[in-house]
């Protein structure tokens, strides 16, 4: 989804927690556009903690690679206080690896939210690389949000696949805004929202002939062809962008390739919203989204499918109803928060365990 980053900051990093009920003490590393070191352990870090584990949890926020690479390195300077260290990003992972190396720690080392929305960490120089390969290489467990990205990274670090764990993204609706009609074409529309690998100029292509108008957010100026009316926003706030999307007849999600990750948070909002989707046919949105299940799935570079798909989805209500109440009651019983968080600590505890019983 689109939105905006907060300020830099960086937060001390206090005293690891101990627990005397259990031996384990996990440091949980995360990087957010917003947040403060003394909110309350939620999510996975809760379970953690109810599971009798001492969770110590540090925020930075959201900058550059290169900043929270840094930042991240400061908050793990005591690494080897911890038996376990859970971090939240790529860069994130590759700081706490770092650290781990540099200060031979045998803290357990998972990422959790490994993709590749921001530039990958190559050099093109052969040396260099082989030592990011070697940073990334001690990590012990690595959750991905799609089994696509497991093979990606793989390729592109040369890491161990048995390593690689894909649980789909977790997402709770926020809220959503009541009044975008200042915002949506006054005839039915369709959406599109998000930034990362998505072909804006296909979506628009596919919109000739239809009749049907276009909201698309995460791009620049793009005009449609014809008279379709098509409103385009290069940013907007997450719940205007989710009432633009509750308002339109489908979600769109078409992507430039199939070699990145790319509109799961959209996927799973827009089932929430109980949105029918017309995806691009690509395993890396397969984890999410099922032809004939959720929504309709397009080729890549076949402009009339889409046209065909939209067409079809605008002219069958009933169609478009199965679809949304399909895909609604699978992000509930799936992708959801809950069955997130539960899915990552049943993760960090088996890692746990295998590693006190030992080879």
């Amino acid at each position: 989804m689109v939105g905006t980053s907060g300020s830099a900051a960086i937060s001390e990093a206090p005293s690891p927690t101990r627990d005397s009920r259990h031996g384990s003490r996990i440091l949980v590393i995360s990087i957010r556009d917003a947040g403060d070191v003394g909110q309350p352990l939620t999510g996975y870090s809760a379970l953690l903690a109810d599971s009798g584990c001492g969770v110590e949890q540090r925020v930075i926020r959201e900058g550059s690679s290169p900043r929270q690479v840094l930042r991240a390195l400061w908050l793990t300077r005591d690494v080897r206080s911890f038996d376990a260290v859970i971090a939240s990003d790529y860069t994130g992972a590759f700081a706490v690896a770092i650290m781990a190396l540099l200060l031979r720690s045998r803290a357990l080392l998972i990422a959790v939210g490994f993709n590749l929305s921001r530039r990958p960490f190559r050099s093109g120089h052969a040396a260099i690389d082989r030592i990011v390969d070697r940073v990334f290489a001690r990590l012990d467990r690595i959750v991905v949000h799609s089994t696509p990205e497991a093979d990606q990274f793989v390729a592109l670090h040369t890491l161990d696949r048995r390593r690689f764990s894909v649980v789909p993204w977790g997402f709770d609706l926020p809220p959503v805004a009541d009044d975008v009609a200042a915002l949506v074409p006054r005839t039915p529309y369709v959406a599109m929202i998000g930034r990362n690998n998505r072909d804006f100029e296909a979506a628009a292509l596919g919109l000739q002939g239809t009749g049907i108008g276009g909201v698309f957010v995460g791009c620049g100026d793009l005009q449609a062809a014809g008279d379709t009316e098509l409103r385009t926003f290069p940013t907007l706030p997450f719940d205007q962008c989710l009432g633009i999307m509750r308002n339109a007849i489908a979600s769109l999600i078409i992507l430039n390739d199939g070699n990145r990750g790319a509109g799961h948070i959209t996927a799973v909002a827009g089932m929430l919203l109980e949105r029918p989707h017309i995806f691009s046919d690509a395993p890396v949105i397969g984890d999410y989204l099922q032809d004939r299940v959720h929504g309709i799935a397009v080729p890549f570079g076949k402009p009339e499918a889409l046209q065909h798909a939209i067409r079809q989805l605008a002219d069958d209500p009933a169609l478009r109803e199965r679809y949304g109440r399909q895909g609604r009651e699978t992000a509930l019983t799936q992708m959801s928060n809950a069955a997130f968080s539960r899915k990552i600590a049943h993760i960090v505890l088996g890692e746990l365990g295998r590693r006190r019983v030992g080879p």
